[in-house]
Order: structure tokens, then sequence, then C-alpha cells
């Protein structure tokens, strides 16, 4: 194949991050501070991300939508159901696939496979991504966190659901992102069980990680942080004790890159 009809992997990727970037910009993306692959859209109640997973040979957009209050996990697009519901006016499986040149195992794209990928990721990204993170409400979040949805059309569901069983930690990023939001709204009764869950499940995970200062284990730290303090402002329940909570939530909300993984 003349080298004009390749493009390698490595290039694929620095164009399709460019041009993520100029497309997505007029709906409100900036390029996330801490990371060259990810682009983010902040909210009054959510932030949007558009994702690269330019690991190994992959070139795969995700898309993400965060509550802002509660960045802890975030509900994902799925892609099977994107294609899916999009396959009628699309060619490709909205990925970008590596061939690989024999002799030196060199992944490249081919030009035409490339640019057909492109004009789909346009279309789903106009036409279906984009429609449900504008339409996406903070009811319809707390929905999807605790029973997903049996819409093959609706995209955005969450990776683990809630829980207050589990004997490990599985959804236990989800509850507490259910229960901060259900604080958030004012239910502070119904948040309870979900905070103190979340709570237990925090503290049991980061045994022996309490001082660790990576980013990793920061977010979650100050995740079990806001956890206490909640709870602790509802046992005391003490002068402005509601006040003080919701002022609790909109620093995080303000400053919800300390909290988002």
């Amino acid at each position: 194949m003349p080298e004009e009809e390749r493009i390698l992997k490595k290039e694929g990727v620095k164009i399709v991050k460019k041009r993520y970037k100029e497309f997505l910009k007029p709906y409100g993306f900036e390029p996330y501070p801490h990371s060259t692959v990810r682009l983010v859209r902040v909210r009054e109640h959510f932030i949007d991300e558009v994702f690269l997973d330019t690991v190994g040979y992959h070139l795969d957009p995700e898309y993400r939508i965060y509550a802002r209050k509660a960045p802890f996990a975030p509900l994902r697009c799925d892609h099977g159901r994107l294609w899916r519901a999009t396959k009628a006016h699309t060619s490709t499986h909205l990925q970008w696939k590596c061939k690989f040149i024999t002799n030196t195992a060199t992944a490249y794209y081919t030009t035409k496979d490339f640019e057909a990928t492109w004009n789909d990721v346009v279309y789903v990204l106009k036409n279906a991504v984009l429609p449900q993170m504008d339409t996406m409400t903070e009811k319809l979040f707390l929905s999807r966190l605790q029973q997903g949805s049996p819409n093959d059309e609706d995209f955005f569901l969450a990776h683990d659901l809630v829980c207050l069983e589990d004997f490990y930690y599985q959804g236990m990023s989800e509850t507490a992102v259910y229960g901060v939001e259900l604080w958030g709204l004012g239910r502070y009764s119904d948040a309870i069980p979900y905070l103190t869950f979340a709570q237990q499940k925090y503290r049991q995970w980061l045994v022996g990680h309490e001082q660790d200062t990576s980013p990793f284990y920061l977010c979650h730290i100050r995740t079990l942080a806001l956890l206490d303090q909640l709870l602790n402002l509802w046992e005391r329940k003490g002068e402005d004790w509601i006040q003080q909570s919701q002022e609790s939530i909109h620093q995080v909300a303000e400053n919800w890159m300390m909290y988002l993984l």
C-alpha cells in the first residue's frame, strides 16, 4: 500500500485529538488540564467528558457524564447501544481499527477507513451523544444509578448500580454519588443509608492508603472526608447544619477536579 494511503497510529492519535478539540469547542468543551486525552464541558449540574483511549493499539472514543456535586463515578455511554441505534446511518464501528505492516508490526490506519470513522463519530456526536448529554436531568441521573434503563436507545448507564449489601466494593462510588445527590436535593433522611454504606466501603478500601498522595487515592480520600462531614453534621444537627452541609457540596461542585479520577 502506498505510504500516502496510510496514517500511522501515532499520527492518527494526534489528528483525532486535534479534530475533537476543534469540533467540540463550539459545544463548550475544553481540554482537561491534567490530561491530553480528555475534553470536558462544565454545566450547572453535570460535567460532560469525551475521553480517548489511546493505550496500545486502541483509538477508541468514550463518553461520560458526571454529577457535578458528586463526580466520584460517571454514567458511561454504552458503545454497543450507541452503535446499534445509529448503524443505519453509519458504516463503521465508531472506533479506529489498526492494521499492521507485516514485517515491522507497525500499526496504521488506511486513510479511507480513518476518515470514514471520523465522519461516523461526528454523526453520532451530533445526533446521539450530545443530545442525550444535553437532556440529562438530576432525576434521570439518579434513576440510571439505581436501575439502569431497559431502553436500548438510552446510552448513558452506570458501570455498577447502587447497592447497600455488596460484600466487596462493587458500586461503592456509585452509591456515594447517589447519596450525595440525594443530599444536595434536600432529601437528607433518604440519603443517610447510601452515605453510610459508601462511608464504610471507602474506609475499608482505603486501609493502608490513608496518607497516600497519588491523585488516584487522593480523590477517594477527599470523597471519604466529604461523607464523614455530611454524616457528622446529620448526627449532631447543630445550628445551621443544613446550610453547612449544602456549602460543603457546593465546594465539591466548584472544585470538582479534586474528586474526579
